[in-house]
């Protein structure tokens, strides 16, 4: 139980709360380890519990009818995710699968609406990161309404890299960040060759090395 009670306070959504608190939601909550590629939540399954993850990352994924996938982020531990869905009473908004060997604790929709209706600081955590969230997809559509292949993943990398030269690991390589920016791994290919040339970044096997994190954003903002 000790352990179970630093690991659940480590997710910033739990941060603040006290040690009764905590017990509570490990009495509640189902934990459990799964395997890389293991389907935690499908798209469209009633969310009636918080997702948290607590060591290792999920992935959130959409796919076609044709079977074109999209990559919607990677997210790793300590967080929660699909907060809007559940808070919604509806369906999960992607199918979200485990990115490596991950342990997750199933909490009840219920007790997260009670820590909101209760805690002030869980509820301003909720809707700083929900204001954030809109705020990226605002961004995101503007992109992908206006911007072309070079101009999605400058900001992608340009969101990913806090200083010059942090390495950037790519989501199941260029594969991964093409269904993340919702582009043809050609097309991302040539972006990111682009980009290199231009002295932006420097591309490694899996990775990218972020020369110019700035002058990325002004290309994506462009």
């Amino acid at each position: 139980m000790p352990d179970d009670v630093a690991t659940l306070r480590a997710v910033p959504l739990f941060a603040g709360l006290d040690r009764r608190r905590l017990a509570s939601l490990l009495g509640h909550s189902t934990a459990r380890t799964v395997a890389a590629g293991t389907v935690v939540a499908l798209r469209g399954d009633p969310a009636g519990h918080l997702i948290v993850v607590e060591a290792g990352a999920l992935t959130a994924v959409r796919e076609t009818a044709r079977g074109r996938r999209l990559r919607l982020g990677e997210f790793p531990a300590p967080c929660t995710v699909d907060k809007a869905a559940v808070l919604a009473g509806r369906t999960h908004t992607a199918t979200w699968l485990a990115a490596g060997r991950t342990r997750i604790r199933l909490v009840p929709a219920g007790d997260l609406v009670t820590l909101i209706d209760e805690v002030p600081g869980v509820r301003h955590h909720v809707l700083r990161h929900l204001a954030g969230r809109l705020h990226e997809r605002q961004d995101d559509l503007v992109r992908v309404a206006f911007g072309d292949t070079t101009a999605r993943v400058a900001g992608w990398l340009a969101r990913a890299a806090v200083r010059p030269g942090d390495r950037v690991i790519l989501p199941g390589s260029q594969t991964g960040l093409a269904e993340s920016v919702g582009a043809s791994r050609v097309a991302v290919n040539r972006a990111l060759g682009a980009l290199a040339t231009a002295g932006l970044l420097r591309t490694e096997p899996g990775a990218v090395v972020v020369l110019a994190p700035e002058a990325l954003a002004a290309i994506a903002a462009e």
